[in-house]
C-alpha cells in the first residue's frame, strides 16, 4: 500500500485537494481510502517574506492508494511532481506558498534514499499534519525499522491535532439541543462549516441522559434514515467528505447503518453480544464506550472507594482482549471513557484529569465532555449552551494530554479556540 500527502495553501485550497485526487487517479493509482483534512499553519523560515500569502493555513490529508500496473517509486515521483506542474505549482523557495504539494509517505516496505526521494519520507515522523491524517487512516500501521506504529508516534509529538466530531442531534428531547434538528438545517450545517472541522458528523436519535425513556431500533431508524439518505445524496459527488458516525446502541440500527455506508458505530452499551457479531460482519469502526448503564442514571456509579481509572482500564483490557479473540482488529476500535456514564461529576473530573493513563492501549481515545451536567461543579450554569465556553477550554488541554478525537456540540466555538491556540504555540 502506498501512502501520499496532499497540501495546498494557495486559492481553493479544497478545490485543488479534489483536482490533485482525480489527477492522481488517471495516472493508475486506485483511492482505497482517505482521511479527514486538517487545516494547519505554514510553516515559515526565519525570515518570513512581507506577504500575507507566505502566512496562509493549509488544508492537509493523506490519501491511501495501490497501483494494478506495478508502478516504481522513482517513477510515481514524476508522476506526482507532473501534477503539481500541471495544477500551477512553480519552483519556488521551500515553504512558499503553493496550490498543491504532493509527497510520497510510505511505499509498502520499499526503504530506499536518493538525491530527490527518500521512503520512509524523512519528515514523516516529526510532523503533525502528517502523522495525524495517517494515525487516522492506519492507527497500527508500523513505521519501518521501528517499533513504534503510527499511533504511537503521533503521540509523541508535542503539538498535536484533534480529530473534531461533530454531534448532532436527531431526537426531541436531547438535554442540550432536542427538538432543533431538522433536515434543512442539516443541510445548511453540512454547507456552512468547513469540511476541516467537521471531520466525523455523528447523528444521534435517541437521548440517553439520565431519565430518558427507551425507544425501539424501528422508531430510531425512522428518525435516523433521512437524516443519512441526505448527507450521501450531498456528498455523493465529491472524493472529500466526514466521516459519518451513528449513535445507537441497538445492534439492529447498526446493521442498517453499516449497510448503508455509515462509517462508524457509537455505541454508549459497551459492546453487546450481538453488536460483536455485527462487527465480525463488517469493516465498519467502532467507539466502544464504557457505562454502567444506559440510558445514564445518577445512582448507579461508581462507589466513593473505587479508582475509575482502574475500573475502566480493567474492563477495557477484557473488552479489547474479547474483540481480539473475534477476529475484530483494533485499528477499527475508538475507546471512550464515558464522561457522565456511571460516574460521579469529580469522577468525570478526575478521568479527565488522567486521561494520559488511557494512552497505552493501543487504540484511538475518544473523549465526550461537550455541555455535560459535571461542569456544574466549575462552575453554576444551567444552560448547557453556555457551557460551551467551559468545554472549549477543556478542549484545548485534552489535545495537549493526546487525545485523539473530540465529541463536540458547538464545533465553531471548539475548533476556533484550537485555531487561536496553535497560532502562538
Amino acid at each position: 500500500m502506498i501512502y501520499i500527502a496532499m497540501g495546498s495553501n494557495q486559492g481553493d485550497r479544497l478545490k485543488y485537494l479534489n483536482w490533485a485526487s482525480e489527477e492522481i487517479k488517471k495516472i493508475g493509482l486506485k483511492i482505497q481510502n482517505k482521511a479527514p483534512i486538517y487545516e494547519t499553519q505554514a510553516l515559515l523560515p526565519k525570515s518570513v517574506p512581507n506577504t500575507s500569502d507566505w502566512t496562509q493555513a493549509f488544508l492537509n490529508t493523506v490519501l491511501q492508494v495501490s497501483s494494478s500496473n506495478s508502478i516504481k517509486p522513482l517513477e510515481l515521483l514524476f508522476l506526482l511532481k507532473k501534477i503539481e506542474k500541471t495544477l500551477g505549482r512553480k519552483n519556488v523557495l521551500k515553504w512558499a506558498p503553493r496550490p498543491i504539494d504532493l509527497d510520497i509517505l510510505l511505499f509498502d516496505d520499499i526503504l530506499m534514499s536518493q538525491d530527490n526521494l527518500t521512503i520512509p519520507h524523512t519528515e514523516l515522523q516529526g510532523r503533525n499534519f502528517v502523522l495525524t491524517p495517517l494515525k487516522e487512516l492506519a492507527p497500527l500501521l508500523n513505521f519501518p525499522q521501528s517499533k513504534q506504529n503510527m499511533l504511537q508516534l503521533f503521540r509523541t509529538l508535542k503539538i498535536k491535532l484533534p480529530t473534531w466530531m461533530h454531534i448532532v442531534n436527531v431526537t426531541p428531547d436531547s438535554f442540550s439541543d432536542g427538538g432543533k434538528m431538522n433536515i434543512q438545517k442539516f443541510k445548511t450545517l453540512l454547507n456552512t462549516i468547513p469540511i476541516f472541522q467537521q471531520h466525523i458528523i455523528d447523528l444521534g436519535a435517541e437521548s440517553t441522559r439520565p431519565g430518558a425513556k427507551p425507544i425501539s431500533s424501528d422508531s430510531e431508524w425512522k428518525r435516523l434514515k433521512p437524516f443519512i439518505d441526505i448527507f450521501f445524496k450531498i456528498y455523493s459527488d465529491k472524493i472529500f467528505r466526514p466521516l459519518l458516525s451513528i449513535d445507537t446502541y441497538h445492534p439492529k440500527t447498526a446493521q442498517r447503518g453499516l449497510a448503508m455506508g455509515v462509517d462508524i458505530i457509537n455505541d454508549v452499551s459497551g459492546l453487546s453480544t450481538e453488536m460483536l457479531d455485527i462487527l465480525k460482519d463488517s469493516n465498519g469502526h467502532y467507539i466502544l464506550m464504557h457505562s454502567l448503564s444506559v440510558p445514564a442514571s445518577r445512582e448507579k456509579v461508581f462507589s466513593e472507594t473505587q479508582n475509575p481509572i482502574l475500573e475502566i482500564k480493567k474492563w477495557l483490557e477484557k473488552k479489547l482482549e474479547l474483540l481480539n479473540k473475534h477476529g475484530v482488529s483494533l485499528e477499527r476500535i475508538i475507546f471512550d471513557p464515558g464522561i457522565g456514564f456511571g460516574k460521579t461529576a469529580a469522577q468525570s473530573l478526575y478521568i479527565l484529569k488522567n486521561i494520559k493513563e488511557f494512552l497505552h492501549f493501543p487504540v484511538r481515545l475518544i473523549v465526550g465532555h461537550s455541555r455535560k451536567s459535571f461542569m456544574q461543579e466549575l462552575m453554576v450554569v444551567e444552560n448547557p449552551h453556555h457551557r460551551d465556553w467551559i468545554g472549549a477550554g477543556m478542549s484545548l488541554a485534552l489535545v495537549k494530554k493526546g487525545v485523539d478525537i473530540l465529541r463536540v456540540h458547538n464545533l465553531p466555538c471548539h475548533a476556533q479556540a484550537l485555531q487561536g491556540n496553535l497560532h502562538i504555540l
